[in-house]
């Protein structure tokens, strides 16, 4: 496990030095700015698999260096945790919002940095394997012929896949990590809304793994479009059912975003074979909120998932999960 920490302040970079090697890590690399560290991650010879970044740091800060290097491939997927003592909320949204997977506040806990770089260990080999998978499913793709290609599996449809390029939206993982990592004040001050795709299994039956991607790409940048005003963070949990995180006063009329949501995603022009309109549809649940007695994220989330599906029932009947796509 190949180790980059990056921080202003030599006496941190010296403090995560031994305190690291105290947890087993030597293999680890520092730098005092992103010019630094951009030097390191663009060498041939190193990989790193965890990389923790000061967020307030002189000319390039450590957010926009996350975003720089989520540009860069072969760290898409890197698990990236922001070091930092900066508490205000702002903050904490960019980091997330450029990429960050998690984030620390100094002064560093020796138990909860263990802790969390067990977690990016995990992550990294499990989306280490997932590239390995996918890049096995793309040999098969060059060597079956199209129509065999077609039904070859990149992901399936429960797999609550990364959506990338879209303003404020955040892997599940990162979702998470983000809602934890709030204070009970805070959580309690943000509600949830849930999104279902209707008749999703059809339609991931129907498309190639990239045609669904990119399917779920245009519902995300449907959502960001239409909560814009709202500061919202979103999240893809896989099985068409995405979640949107916004102020628990944000006055939102459920069916109101329903119709704007199917006029954003009509004006996608998105088309199904032979260049019929697709008739991609949403269904929004009511808005959830937290109570000072139960703040935890993941009910936060369900409950969210829980009312978009039953709005899509109520309105559609649950048959129309299972109709054909078209």
């Amino acid at each position: 496990m190949t180790l980059l920490v990056v921080d202003d302040d030599p006496i941190i970079l010296r403090l995560m030095e031994g305190v690291l090697a105290s947890l087993g890590y030597s293999d680890v690399h520092f730098a005092l700015n992103a010019d630094e560290a951009m030097q390191l991650i663009e060498r041939k010879d190193l990989s790193f698999s965890t990389i923790y970044l000061d967020i307030l740091m002189p000319g390039m800060d450590g957010i926009e260096l996350c975003r720089h290097i989520r540009e860069i491939p072969q760290y898409r997927r890197v698990p990236i945790t922001m070091l930092t003592s900066v508490t205000e909320k702002a903050s904490i949204d960019a980091s997330f919002i450029a990429g960050a997977t998690d984030y620390i506040n100094k002064p560093i806990d020796v138990i909860e940095l263990g802790a969390r770089l067990r977690v990016s260990q995990m992550l990294y080999n499990e989306q280490k394997l997932a590239d390995e998978t996918r890049n096995l499913a793309e040999v098969l793709r060059t060597e079956l012929d199209a129509s065999a290609a077609s039904r070859v599996p990149a992901f399936d449809l429960g797999d609550p896949i990364t959506i990338y390029d879209v303003p404020r939206v955040i892997n599940a993982l990162a979702m998470e990590n983000y809602l934890h990592r709030l204070s009970r004040g805070r959580r309690f001050m943000l509600g949830a809304i849930g999104f279902q795709i209707r008749k999703v299994e059809s339609l991931y039956a129907r498309s190639t793994p990239a045609e669904f991607q990119s399917i779920l790409t245009d519902v995300a940048e449907a959502i960001f479009e239409n909560l814009r005003s709202h500061d919202a963070m979103i999240s893809y949990y896989g099985n068409g059912s995405f979640v949107a995180i916004v102020p628990r006063v944000s006055r939102i009329s459920q069916e109101d975003l329903e119709i704007a949501l199917s006029a954003t995603l009509a004006d996608f022009g998105l088309t199904v074979e032979g260049g019929l309109p697709m008739n991609l549809g949403l269904s929004v649940g009511e808005l959830v909120q937290s109570s000072m007695f139960e703040t935890d994220p993941k009910k936060l989330v369900a409950r969210a998932i829980d009312r978009a599906n039953a709005t899509q029932t109520s309105r559609y009947g649950v048959d129309l999960l299972h109709s054909s796509f078209g």
